[in-house]
């Protein structure tokens, strides 16, 4: 099979449009929000905590996450889930009655799963 001189061009101009389309169609499907998922343990390092608050709160210092404070409850396994997250700097906090609170500050990425595990203790 041979190629005349404009069916050559016009296959190397698709070819070049395809792969300049496929970047922009992998940068539109980044969304910005992450999710985030984990147990919560206590007494026990292999039965979770259920009944545990969760929560993220955004940066005060971001006007963009200043308002954003996402809460999730664990389930009777102790696992919780927190999803639609958008990137940047959270204070992350698991709370429970009778138990000391934990708190650290974590970075969430754009597009990404976080999971973090925590054991609480019991309060003295």
């Amino acid at each position: 099979m041979t190629m005349n001189s404009s069916t050559g061009f016009a296959f190397r101009l698709t070819l070049l449009l395809t792969a300049l389309l496929i970047p922009a169609e992998i940068l539109a499907g980044q969304s910005g929000r992450s999710w985030m998922k984990g147990f919560v343990f206590a007494d026990s390092d292999t039965r979770g905590l259920p009944a545990a608050t969760v929560e993220l709160v955004g940066d005060q210092n971001n006007d963009r996450l200043r308002s954003v404070r996402l809460t999730a409850t664990t389930a009777q396994d102790g696992a919780y889930s927190i999803q639609n997250i958008p990137y940047g700097d959270y204070t992350f906090r698991v709370s429970s009655p009778g138990y000391e609170s934990y708190e650290i500050k974590l970075y969430i990425g754009s597009d990404m799963l976080t999971q973090i595990h925590v054991k609480l203790k019991r309060k003295k």
